[in-house]
């Protein structure tokens, strides 16, 4: 049946959707609903920033949270120099910054990371935090924040 279903053979119907729900452990929406997902290229810069230390901290919004997928993604361009204090997040929440160019050193509780290009950083977001850029020109990163229950 479920064959008859992937190729178009067969329309299932109420019952039948119930019975593949219950078998897979799945909502019996989640079997209607449309994927959220759709293929396509987008460019770390392809939406207006979310900006502070007057313009010099850039967040570029890449995936948004869902609560199905319980993270988001930023993109993040920090200029020489900049400090920008992350506020401490509720509940059991980590940040993964994954240093693309340039070099920042965050700050968490009070311990300083030294993060290079190609090297990232994970750490428990629930304390105060800090970034700034210490390379010569702007440094970029992309920036995962997971909400865990």
């Amino acid at each position: 049946m479920l064959r008859q279903i992937e190729t178009g053979k067969s329309s299932p119907t109420i019952a039948i959707i119930w019975k593949i729900a219950n078998g897979l452990h799945v909502s019996f929406t989640a079997l209607l609903r449309e994927p959220l997902i759709h293929n396509e290229i987008r460019s770390f810069r392809g939406e207006k920033p979310l900006t502070a230390e007057s313009g010099h901290y850039r967040l570029f919004p890449l995936i948004s949270f869902d609560p199905q997928k319980s993270f988001e993604t930023y993109y993040v361009e920090i200029d020489p120099g900049t400090v920008f204090s992350g506020e401490p997040h509720e509940g059991n929440v980590y940040e993964y910054v994954f240093v693309t160019k340039g070099k920042l050193l965050v700050s968490v509780n009070g311990k300083d990371y030294e993060i290079c290009e190609e090297e990232f950083l994970q750490f428990q977001a629930n304390c105060p935090h800090e970034y700034k850029c210490i390379s010569k020109n702007m440094a970029s990163a992309i920036m995962q924040i997971s909400y865990l229950a």
